[in-house]
């Protein structure tokens, strides 16, 4: 075996390995994505949990791919900016929007179908996981500051392979975890008092909405301290 195959091994070899531990450890963490899979698994059981990790572990990995690849080396700027991290803001206060509309149900005694009609669209769990990772504009500044000290970049020969494998350890290692969360929540459901998964559903919506509310104004903060201006000049200029 050549040096240059040599050296390609070992980057796959380190893309899998590292990737297999980021992902799992990125998935672990509590966060939006967690909250709403416990919040759904209690409601509905493993289906929702593992669903929506398939859409966070899809938008992570694919993060992870574009960064790794260096088609993505840094975080949005300028105009480009505005408009993504405006999208994601709108997008997430549409997911707070259902979960709003979802609690006001689960409180009342009969269900309205023109507000279960507004949120039909958020509703599958494949697509609450694309909304809540898709939409949080600092998941790319995650993955930029992971895959920089990683130090990959001053690899020689990166090659397609490594990033590729980089992208698939960081899917399987999320989707293992939520696998591991879907099966604990829907046990939990059989053992738990129902008082008690109430409780713990409330909690994860309340969480969620405090989440969301905090991650629209850091974005609406920043926007107006960094990205703010060259949206203004281009619009004046227009």
């Amino acid at each position: 075996m050549s040096m240059v195959d040599l050296s390609s091994f070992h980057l796959i070899y380190r893309a899998l390995t590292q990737g297999l531990l980021i992902g799992f450890c990125t998935a672990t963490l509590i966060g939006p994505v967690n909250l709403m899979a416990v919040r759904r698994g209690i409601l509905e059981g493993f289906q929702s949990v593992f669903f929506i990790g398939v859409g966070s572990a899809l938008v992570d990995a694919l993060c992870a791919y574009f960064v790794f690849a260096g088609l993505l080396k840094e975080g949005l700027v300028g105009f480009w900016k505005v408009i993504i991290w405006g999208i994601g803001c709108i997008l997430l206060l549409y997911v707070i929007y259902g979960v709003l509309i979802d609690v006001r149900d689960t409180m009342s005694t009969g269900e309205s179908e023109t507000l279960k009609t507004q949120v039909q669209i958020i509703d599958n769990p494949l697509v609450l996981g694309l909304l809540l990772a898709g939409s949080n504009p600092f998941t790319l500044i995650y993955w930029v500051g992971v895959v920089s000290s990683l130090q990959f970049s001053k690899s020689i020969g990166l090659t397609s392979e490594a990033a590729v494998s980089f992208f698939s350890a960081i899917l399987v290692s999320e989707l293992v975890w939520f696998f591991i969360l879907g099966l604990g929540i829907h046990w939990g459901r059989n053992l738990l008092n129902p008082k008690w998964l109430r409780r713990v559903s409330w909690i994860s919506a309340v969480c969620l909405i405090i989440y969301g509310l905090f991650i629209v104004i850091k974005i609406a903060l920043n926007l107006i301290h960094t990205g703010g201006t060259p949206a203004l000049n281009f619009f004046l200029k227009g």
